[in-house]
């Protein structure tokens, strides 16, 4: 992640650059001096501010009201009395001169957990937006990692237990995920319910088998049989009549 350091005592900066690169951080920039600082941070958008409140050409606050771009701020003073603010401005962490390394290392700490949810947020969000459009893949998640299963792909749905077994056109993924949960990420039109434990692809549907008592099955394209419940025969029949 990278840094500005916003403090007008030079031995100060000096020590705190030291400690932030020890923690791993890239710093970008030291400025005494509320314009510079300023015009640089919105510039090149550095993920965290070290921010010291008490400076010789205003103060950090003013720094805060002048940025367009909203990194995470650390304040650092030698001032208890100004906390309250700080966190009234957002701040993500207040730290007192003189700074210790531990102290750092927990605020840091802190900024890397708040980007990490995040990210994880940004991520989501730009998902379910891409979702809302298209619903050519959805998340499937098994015991050890996050498929993003193409619609086309799968042939149908059955659930089993406590699992959700989806049968693809290349294998089977298992997955904790409920069918009714993955059910609601399915395009409607393409996919049908069919039976209290399956759900099927009806693009994939090869015909449709009647016997002579009204019972009915559907043959998919991998050659599975799959009942048909008494409550979901209309809604079949309904798309077999186009």
């Amino acid at each position: 992640m990278t840094c500005v350091i916003v403090e007008d005592e030079k031995l100060l900066a000096l020590v705190l650059e030291k400690m932030v690169k020890e923690e791993g951080l890239e710093v970008l920039g030291i400025f005494d001096d509320v314009d510079k600082a300023v015009q640089f941070i919105n510039e090149l958008k550095p993920d965290i501010v070290f921010l010291d409140i008490n400076l010789g050409s205003g103060d950090g606050f003013e720094v805060l009201r002048k940025i367009n771009h909203k990194p995470y701020v650390i304040f650092t003073t030698a001032y208890s009395e100004y906390a309250v603010r700080a966190f009234e401005e957002n701040a993500i962490d207040y730290l007192l001169k003189p700074i210790k390394k531990e102290r750092l290392k927990i605020a840091i700490e802190k900024v890397k957990k708040s980007n990490e949810r995040k990210q994880l947020s940004e991520f989501l969000n730009i998902f379910k937006e891409l979702s809302s459009k298209s619903a050519s893949k959805i998340p499937i998640e098994t015991a050890s990692e996050i498929y993003f299963v193409d619609v086309d792909d799968i042939i149908y749905l059955q659930s089993e237990e406590k699992n959700t077994l989806i049968f693809l056109k290349n294998g089977v993924l298992k997955t904790r995920q409920s069918m009714k949960d993955i059910e609601t990420k399915l395009p409607q039109k393409e996919f049908i319910r069919v039976h209290k434990s399956y759900i099927v692809a009806v693009k994939y549907i090869k015909k449709v088998l009647k016997n002579y008592f009204g019972g009915m099955a559907v043959e998919m394209s991998d050659g599975k049989i799959i009942p048909v419940g008494r409550n979901y025969k209309e809604e079949l029949r309904i798309i077999i009549s186009g």
